[in-house]
């Protein structure tokens, strides 16, 4: 049997909470004039899925934009998604104690007393916080400067491998967060890549986008690339 580990990407306020809660780069679709109600909608998914994973994963691992605005990603003048810029958000290593809140995890599946894997960790950092969260059964939080978390925490990688070094057998990844075309997207496909190969599942009503790819396109991209789909009643389904 696999080791299952619960991968969260980016549920993080900014991105979940609409404008009028406070969210500053609300995930909704950028092209739709309006009529999307946006990620608000897969909030409850989300939250079924993190259940899910907590009861049946032995590692659970949130990632999150950690921002400063030194950060190539941010753009308070002139924003361009389209070029992978865009304006002030979960900002972390902000000053201002408002601007950090929106750096965290949603409230309701916001995890307590995580291990945290900073933006410089470093490979040794990686391989210790692997063997205190397989140890403490504690979850990890990945901060990350780009929205590719193995490009925004180089020590992404070291993380896996002592994972899978420390859970002592292969491992399957169950996958849920925002944004679909973005940092799910650059998750899902890194993972999948050939130099980590690892198997993973999408839970598809657990994530929203934003518009700049259409889902059916994402989701039969990823299929063909030997990732799994399941919705939050498939998963609940499996186990029953």
């Amino acid at each position: 049997m696999k080791a299952r580990i619960g991968w969260v990407v980016d549920a993080q306020n900014d991105f979940l909470l609409s404008p009028e809660q406070g969210g500053r780069l609300y995930v909704h679709d950028l092209f739709d004039d309006g009529e999307d109600a946006g990620a608000t909608q897969a909030i409850p998914a989300i939250e079924r899925a993190v259940e899910w994973m907590r009861a049946r994963c032995e590692v659970m691992v949130y990632t999150g934009d950690w921002h400063s605005y030194a950060d190539e990603e941010i753009d308070a003048v002139a924003p361009d998604p389209s070029r992978g810029t865009y304006p002030p958000h979960c900002m972390g290593l902000s000053d201002d104690a408002a601007e950090r809140e929106g750096a965290q995890i949603l409230a309701s599946i916001r995890p307590e007393d995580p291990i945290v894997l900073a933006r410089a960790a470093t490979s040794e950092d990686a391989r210790a916080a692997a063997r205190r969260a397989v140890a403490e059964r504690r979850p990890l939080f990945i901060h990350k400067s780009k929205f590719d978390v193995f490009e925004g925490n180089p020590s992404t990688d070291d993380l896996i491998r002592a994972l899978r070094e420390e859970l002592k057998k292969p491992v399957e990844v169950f996958v849920a967060g925002v944004a679909r075309d973005v940092c799910v997207k650059q998750a899902v496909e890194g993972m999948l890549a050939p130099q980590r190969a690892l198997p993973v599942t999408l839970i598809t009503d657990a994530t929203w986008g934003l518009g700049i790819e259409k889902e059916e396109e994402s989701l039969a991209r990823w299929l063909a690339s030997g990732a799994a789909l399941m919705t939050t009643a498939g998963l609940a389904m499996r186990d029953s």
